[in-house]
């Protein structure tokens, strides 16, 4: 039990890695007040001389004090593409000088940027394909351009990426797909397939650990292209007939700002790490066996922003705001 992340510091010392149990699917708790906030935060976590392999690191960072270089992902509040957009320009703003970038290669990207080696992931995934119930929830896009032109589109089911099958993935989709859309919100994630020019397009918000490696594999003799989050390369090979509403970083960055604020500011009792301490105490009281836990398991997820750097954190979030509703 846990969302692992593998944290990187480099200084002009060199590089140490640090292990924190939950932090992984919560990265921004480190980074929305800058660089001084964020070495506190890495610096408050467990040493380790091991790495945690990405089947089981659902995050990771590194911050590089001497190249003012920010390469992290993992974060479940990016996962939505409004309030993703409105958080990389928030750190743009408070990490003046840094090159800010998502680690689509997941834990392997940041290793290799120390030179260290890592197993990379050897299991390709083969996700399930089901029908997403309704397109205004999260949900992964898979659309076909056929020869004739005409434009066919499967919202799925979020999680891994449906590129993972491969070429037989044409075969696999569910039903006939719709000739028309119009999605409820912005994807996930999504696979564009042009089965005229053999050419395959992938983007992602969440962790695929490999995905990038294994894609020219997985497609032989396709063009394959990654599009890192960029939804709009998927959309605009679609045409007029399949549309999302568009990118809105005003409501992105007020969402987050909620979001982050309650998972934050919560009482030691309300966090991961409280819950399984308590979890953990109610099997002692009825008498039950409780399996081994570590001690990172219960140890808190980080440092906290003073008041100071939340409110810098909410200025920036104004601006963006600002700058979403003049546009």
């Amino acid at each position: 039990m846990g969302n692992r992340a593998n944290i990187v510091l480099v200084d002009h010392d060199g590089w140490q890695l640090r292990y924190s149990h939950w932090a992984g699917c919560r990265m921004l708790d480190a980074l929305l007040a800058g660089p001084e906030m964020a070495t506190r935060y890495i610096l408050a976590q467990e040493t380790s001389e091991f790495w945690t392999d990405d089947p089981w690191s659902d995050g990771g960072l590194l911050l590089d004090l001497v190249a003012h270089r920010l390469l992290f992902f993992g974060e479940e509040i990016m996962t939505r593409m409004n309030e993703r957009r409105a958080m990389f320009q928030v750190l743009e703003i408070l990490w003046p000088g840094y090159s800010i970038s998502w680690a689509y290669g997941a834990t392997a990207e940041i290793a290799a940027y120390v030179g260290a080696r890592i197993p990379l992931c050897d299991n390709p995934s083969r996700p399930e394909l089901k029908t997403a119930a309704d397109t205004d929830r999260l949900h992964h896009l898979v659309t076909v351009t056929s020869g004739n032109g005409r434009v066919r589109a499967w919202p799925l089911w979020w999680g891994s990426s449906a590129a993972w099958h491969g070429p037989q993935l044409l075969d696999m989709l569910p039903g006939t797909g719709k000739s028309s859309l119009r999605l409820g919100i912005l994807p996930k994630s999504g696979v564009h397939i042009d089965e005229t020019n053999e050419t395959v397009g992938v983007w992602v918000t969440n962790p695929n650990p490999g995905l990038v490696w294994w894609l020219p594999q997985l497609w032989p003799g396709w063009r394959a292209e990654f599009w890192e989050d960029r939804y709009e390369e998927q959309l605009r090979r679609c045409g007029p007939l399949i549309t999302a509403p568009a990118l809105d970083v005003d409501s992105g960055a007020a969402e987050a700002k909620v979001r982050l604020k309650e998972r934050i500011f919560q009482r030691r009792e309300d966090s991961p790490a409280g819950q399984l301490s308590r979890l953990a105490e109610l099997l002692v009281a009825a008498g039950l066996p409780i399996p081994e836990v570590s001690a990172s398991a219960v140890v808190d997820v980080g440092a906290r922003p003073s008041p100071a750097e939340w409110a810098c954190f909410e200025r920036a979030c104004a601006r963006v705001r600002a700058s979403g509703n003049a546009a």
